[in-house]
């Protein structure tokens, strides 16, 4: 008798658990629900009429028959997989969309290329995902993304190191005007703080910064996007961390020991190597390129 999948996602599913190990690992990776992980293996399962895992405390292993299965799709979702990043890659025009994947913190520096891009390609339309979560080019979720921090070294992407942007502790002049101008670093215990939320810090290091050297208690306000923490510190709420180019936009922002409070983030463009050389790609990249070099933002 004839094996029949009701649904080619359950198996997907399913492959997703056995290549992770445990339910929690593959909701996390499909971005669904931890239930409808189980839901979907019991499904593949019944209408198989056959058992794929072996259940146990640490996760769940792969049974002979689900191993076999599971080699399959493997190879079927690579070539799907290759079948998408072959048309995407076919594509010579500069018409349709372009996604493009980093920070929100990032849209201030941004903002000028994608309106040049616009003005340019007027038949392209930009769709911007803001993210704090990688986002996986080699699965279509975004055409180009821009990072922050160490070098992207997954296998099949091309990095790119744009400019190193620095950055500083910054404050409203009307909140100096109200609590006065830190002039040592022991000043700082006497001010509020803003900085992000647990779990986002260690991505953004004067976060980490101000977690580790400022009290609990002066920390007032807690964000989970730069730019919001960014909009705090411009409505005098506090000090906090801003990109230098980005305080630089705003007259009324005064740098708080520049001299002594600097940290360094190196800034990529992220692209997966089978949609490197597609014309929308490269003209968007050639000027983000171009804008990094002739601002030389610090």
């Amino acid at each position: 008798m004839a094996v029949k999948f009701e649904d080619w996602q359950d198996v997907k599913v399913a492959f997703e658990v056995a290549r992770l190990g445990t339910l929690t690992a593959a909701a996390e990776a499909l971005n669904v629900h931890h239930s409808t992980v189980l839901r979907r293996i019991n499904n593949l399962e019944k209408n198989l009429n056959t058992r794929l895992f072996h259940r146990h405390a640490r996760g769940y292993k792969a049974t002979e028959t689900g191993a076999k299965l599971f080699s399959t799709a493997q190879v079927i979702d690579s070539s799907l997989e290759q079948l998408h990043n072959d048309i995407a890659a076919a594509d010579s025009t500069l018409r349709g969309s372009l996604l493009l994947t980093t920070v929100s913190g990032f849209m201030d520096v941004l903002g000028d290329v994608c309106e040049q891009f616009q003005a340019l390609h007027p038949q392209v339309q930009l769709e911007m995902i803001l993210e704090q979560k990688r986002l996986r080019l080699e699965h279509g979720q975004a055409h180009i993304a821009v990072r922050a921090g160490p070098r992207p070294d997954e296998g099949d992407y091309i990095a790119q190191h744009l400019a190193q942007l620095n950055s500083g502790l910054y404050a409203n002049q009307r909140y100096i005007n109200k609590y006065g101008m830190p002039k040592s670093l022991s000043d700082l215990q006497q001010h509020n703080f803003i900085s992000g939320v647990a779990g986002f810090n260690a991505r953004v290091p004067y976060f980490e910064w101000v977690d580790q050297h400022i009290a609990a208690p002066q920390i007032k306000l807690r964000v989970s996007e730069t730019s919001e923490a960014t909009r705090a510190v411009i409505k005098g709420l506090g000090i906090g961390g801003l990109q230098h180019n980005v305080a630089a936009q705003y007259a009324n922002l005064v740098p708080i020991l520049s001299n002594e409070l600097i940290w360094c983030t190196d800034i990529w463009l992220v692209t997966h190597h089978l949609v490197h050389r597609t014309a929308k790609v490269q003209a968007f990249s050639q000027l983000l390129k171009t804008y990094f070099q002739t601002n030389k933002a610090s």
